[in-house]
């Protein structure tokens, strides 16, 4: 019996995809804030919206968009959830997801008012994902919060093609949170002072979740 050696090759196909989002608030020329909001892994938009229910729809317009990877929450059915990206394919997910980005943004951009303040926020791996699609595409915009996520260290913040340094940037994260330890928060301290980002760092008292009451906060005394 002869036996062949298996000679494999993955490849890659590029195609087009439907992706899902959400949206809050009455985009007309009354609104005055834009919020671009990114959820966290195994998250679905519409999560992401709940927390601007006390913010005012007429003047505040947000949209979120979802991962566009989806499994279930637990084992083989029950709730689906979605996420950014896995360690498989890496680079492709994270091309196609800024590609998706890029696309969805420019296009609610297009439809604002004059002088609507444009906000970038990322929660966790969205936030993650957030700075790596700022690194590939070019994005305008007013203020970027990054809520309990991870910068990126694999990438050189500086030489991204969104200039960072023309917006104001907060980074906030709960002390409790169990994914944020002294060490960790050390650690993407030392990230920031080496891509030379001007980032403000607001700790609360909470956990690996965004407050309702904490965003509020946020926005009436940072971003107004």
């Amino acid at each position: 019996m002869k036996f062949y050696s298996l000679e494999l090759e993955t490849k890659h196909i590029t195609t087009t995809k439907t992706c899902r989002y959400s949206t809050y608030g009455n985009l007309s020329d009354l609104t005055k804030y834009f919020w671009f909001c990114l959820h966290g892994s195994k998250m679905l938009c519409e999560q992401m919206l709940y927390k601007f229910s006390d913010f005012d729809p007429a003047t505040h317009y947000v949209v979120a968009p979802e991962g566009m990877n989806r499994l279930y929450l637990n084992g083989f059915g029950g709730d689906v959830v979605a996420t950014w990206m896995t360690k498989r394919d890496r680079l492709e997910e994270i091309e196609d997801f800024s590609n998706y980005l890029n696309t969805l943004y420019h296009q609610e951009v297009h439809k604002l008012p004059a002088g609507c303040k444009k906000i970038l926020l990322g929660f966790s791996q969205g936030g993650t994902s957030l700075y790596r699609w700022l690194h590939r595409e070019t994005v305008i915009a007013d203020y970027l919060i990054g809520y309990a996520c991870w910068i990126p260290e694999d990438i050189n913040l500086l030489d991204g093609k969104t200039d960072l340094s023309q917006i104001e940037s907060l980074y906030t994260y709960g002390q409790d949170d169990e994914f944020l330890t002294a060490e960790r928060i050390a650690a993407l301290r030392s990230i920031i002072t080496k891509n030379q980002l001007a980032i403000e760092i607001l700790p609360y008292e909470g956990q690996h979740k965004i407050d309702k009451e904490w965003l509020k906060e946020i926005w009436t005394t940072k971003l107004r």
